[in-house]
């Protein structure tokens, strides 16, 4: 008697082999082949016994085709189809958040790309697609499409505009580098400007600058530094130096990612940015307020060189101690000049003088008899009509001036009440009197 050995979904057993020498076992569960409905398989192990055959067979390959239907669903992936318009085909793909961050840019519908992924079947749906690592086009399609959709969306918004670009102090003595900590563009910043700018003081931020959430780190590493700059005069920054070195398109991406360039733009303090070599151009440097072609450039950039401020002060110094010797020379030889010109300039200021006092002397006695005159006659006329007015002439010609017992004069019979005490104020005195009745004329 014989048996087969146990075969794998779809295989076969391991062929007959003589078990009558072997004690008896218990039956071995039945062989689940498909081959009968006794040993039907599930639609689960049929599904992934299919996914294995076809991840094996094909393993990671290229297609081209035209993208359609591209959907980006709430968890970040990117489900989409490529066609074969030619053969009127087409295969459901996924790209996977994971994989998708890589993406410069969504390709547009009817677009020829390039595809890397694995074949494969969706176990739950039974639904075949391929499994996609990367997309590209021909050349830098993709990257070069993110760049300048989001090229001319900053510059339509006047981030591109060279009014907007800010000065350098011309001797600053605080600089805010971000970047990574264990970068070569950091030790290059570094060593140029302990060379050039001894005096000034570095504040580092590190930060990823390439790869996954790359573009926040740079973000946030540019508002904290811009934070710590706010918090006094003690710690404002003059400038912040943002560098790498250089890297492929992919590596470099994160400076051109929207996150990233706007948190350039919007920086309190100015910035030098210098990405990669002098060819790679990205967007964040294209908002900067200054742009550099390397890192060590950028810091040649951001502070004076010593060694020039030197010789340009011993320059200086020089001309000043010229200026000096000559304003003291020409200023030497006006002092003798005028000392020269002083005595025949005293004797004609002292002529002058003496004819302009001897006029004064001759129209003076006039003048002052004329003066005289006339605040006489003008005194004498005033003098008469204080007279005329005066309540004494009137009581001088016969008339009495009657007032209360302030001295306030009663002209009117609203004046008088009956009763009221009053003086008459006569020729020669003054007499107490009380009215006894007021009457009114009509």
């Amino acid at each position: 008697m014989s048996t087969r050995g146990q075969a794998s979904l779809f295989g076969e057993g391991e062929g007959e082999r003589d078990i009558r020498a072997e004690p008896a076992a218990a039956a071995p569960p039945p062989v689940r082949d498909g081959r009968s409905p006794e040993s039907a398989v599930t639609v689960s192990e049929l599904n992934e016994a299919a996914r294995g055959t076809l991840e094996s067979r094909f393993g990671n390959l290229w297609v081209r085709g035209e993208v359609a239907n591209w959907r980006v669903s709430p968890a970040g992936h990117r489900y989409f189809s490529l066609r074969d318009q030619d053969r009127d085909a087409s295969v459901s793909c996924v790209l996977f958040r994971g994989d998708a961050w890589r993406l410069p840019a969504d390709p547009d519908a009817g677009m020829e790309v390039f595809v890397q992924g694995r074949p494969t079947l969706y176990p739950a749906q039974g639904r075949f697609q391929l499994r996609v690592r990367s997309i590209e086009m021909a050349g830098e399609g993709l990257w070069r499409i993110a760049f300048e959709r989001l090229r001319r969306r900053l510059d339509a918004e006047g981030l591109l505009a060279a009014d907007r670009k800010r000065p350098l102090p011309p001797f600053p003595r605080r600089i805010g580098v971000v970047t990574a900590r264990k970068g070569a563009a950091l030790q290059d910043v570094l060593t140029v400007l302990r060379r050039r700018a001894p005096w000034v003081d570095v504040v580092v931020r590190n930060c990823r600058v390439q790869g996954e959430g790359a573009a926040l780190e740079v973000r946030d590493a540019l508002r904290r530094v811009a934070e710590w700059s706010a918090l006094g005069p003690g710690s404002t920054l003059d400038a912040i130096i943002l560098s790498r070195g250089g890297g492929s398109t992919e590596d470099l991406w994160c400076f051109n990612e929207e996150t990233a360039v706007r948190a350039v733009a919007e920086s309190p303090v100015p910035v030098i940015c210098a990405i990669g070599h002098e060819v790679d151009v990205t967007l964040c440097e294209l908002v900067a307020d200054l742009r550099a072609p390397t890192p060590s450039a950028a810091a040649e950039l951001a502070v004076p060189d010593i060694r020039r401020v030197r010789d340009s002060l011993d320059t200086t110094g020089r001309g000043l101690a010229l200026g000096l010797r000559r304003f003291v020379t020409r200023g030497r030889d006006r002092v003798d000049a005028i000392g020269r010109r002083l005595p025949a300039a005293a004797g004609h200021v002292r002529d002058v003088a003496k004819l302009r006092l001897e006029g004064v002397e001759k129209r003076l006695p006039p003048g002052i008899d004329r003066a005289l005159a006339r605040s006489r006659a003008r005194l004498a006329g005033l003098a008469a009509t204080l007279a005329a007015l005066s309540p004494l002439e009137t009581v001088a010609r016969g008339y009495a001036v009657a007032t209360d017992l302030e001295g306030r004069r009663l002209t009117r019979v609203e004046d008088f009440e009956p009763r009221t005490r009053f003086r008459l104020r006569v020729r020669g005195g003054r007499v107490d009197a009380t009215a006894d009745a007021v009457e009114s004329e009509t």
